[in-house]
């Protein structure tokens, strides 16, 4: 991974400093921290009181109805607090002190995942390297997926774009079971771990597991009056719907009609500068929706987010105006789907011309 160096480009840096000169202005003139303000901080006390609430009803429903919709508000609240409060915690712009975000980081663990592996994956590997095949976690690609033009077609790709988004239901499932353990236990190619955890991480990692389906699944079935297999389909629900929940602001931030995927060469030199690289392998959607920004922690103002991850997301819609304004002057790519449900199609479009058998797809020039 830090083998990965990008162009040192005049212009783009030009165009770099420009930016953050702006928007450290923009805190400047209005006399505001780059951290959480109060809507952001209500917010994630919201949330989690939602989340707390509904994982204390759960052991007090007395219908079958109840049970699944406790389960649902449970998954839908545990991916706000994810995407409102853990996302900026682990990029330390929650709060000020790096302490307190570094505790905040393991709400991720009320998905049953491991919030100090996903910052670990998040930090050293997405961020620096968007998109760049083989070294971005994100994008990792199998038999199943085909998304980089140059990988390996198979024919079950060719109707990726139909079975994928059903697939998607079963995220959070399988990030409990399984991508966190085969984060943890990553090897090279000569079967060296690629990274070495602190034991007392391995522990907390099978405890979080345990916990979380004793509490969701094991508990609920002893206590309540259900049978195992309706509970069970209860604790899929929550997964179906935190999933989904999940999948609305991810699907097409760096996998959609406008993203590229570009590789260095042989010495790992990418083509383009550092910041052009955020640009061109980023997408938003829905800037001028509030409602969206809100509900979803900023996503939607994803190409901010990649060139400051430092701070807040309450802050992205200004910040966005700011980057798109400056972007404008130096002439520089910026990507953007005007609503979700555009995002989501251009997702799937993506989807359905990767899939096609020996396509290149020739990207929007930007």
């Amino acid at each position: 991974m830090n083998n990965i160096k990008f162009q040192k480009n005049h212009s783009d840096i030009q165009f770099l400093i420009e930016v953050r000169q702006r928007v450290n202005e923009y805190f400047q003139l209005n006399g505001i921290s780059k951290y959480a303000n109060n809507v952001a901080i209500l917010k994630a006390v919201i949330f989690v009181i939602m989340y707390l609430l509904a994982s204390g009803a759960l052991f007090f429903v007395s219908t079958y109805l109840q049970l699944l919709v406790v389960y649902a508000v449970i998954g839908v609240s545990s991916i706000l607090i994810a995407l409102n409060l853990s996302h900026d915690a682990a990029h330390n712009s929650f709060a000020k002190s790096k302490k307190i975000n570094n505790i905040l980081v393991y709400t991720f663990d009320l998905l049953g995942a491991s919030g100090y592996i996903w910052k670990y994956k998040h930090i050293h590997s997405h961020h620096p390297h968007v998109n760049i095949p083989d070294v971005d976690n994100d994008i990792k690609e199998s038999k199943l997926m085909r998304i980089t033009p140059e990988a390996k077609w198979f024919d079950n790709h060719q109707y990726q774009h139909l079975y994928m988004p059903p697939l998607y239901f079963f995220y959070t499932l399988f990030w409990l079971l399984f991508r966190d353990f085969k984060d943890f236990y990553e090897t090279d190619e000569n079967g060296k771990k690629s990274f070495v955890h602190k034991k007392s991480e391995y522990f907390i990692l099978f405890a979080v597991k345990i916990i979380f389906v004793a509490r969701m699944l094991i508990l609920p079935y002893l206590i309540l009056p259900f049978s195992f297999g309706q509970v069970l389909v209860g604790f899929l629900c929550f997964h179906f719907i935190a999933s989904f929940t999940v999948a609305l602001p991810l699907v097409s931030a760096h996998v959609g009609e406008y993203a590229k995927f570009p590789r260095p060469d042989k010495d790992g030199m990418m083509s383009t500068s550092w910041v052009r690289h955020q640009l061109i392998t980023t997408t938003d959607f829905a800037t001028y929706n509030p409602i969206i920004t809100q509900i979803f922690g900023g996503f939607n103002h994803h190409v901010a987010h990649h060139v400051f991850p430092d701070i807040c997301h309450i802050h992205y819609p200004s910040l966005t105006e700011i980057l798109k304004e400056t972007c404008r002057e130096y002439n520089m790519p910026y990507a953007d789907n005007p609503t979700m449900t555009e995002a989501i199609w251009s997702h799937l479009k993506f989807l359905k011309l990767q899939g096609q058998q020996g396509l290149r797809v020739e990207y929007i020039d930007m």
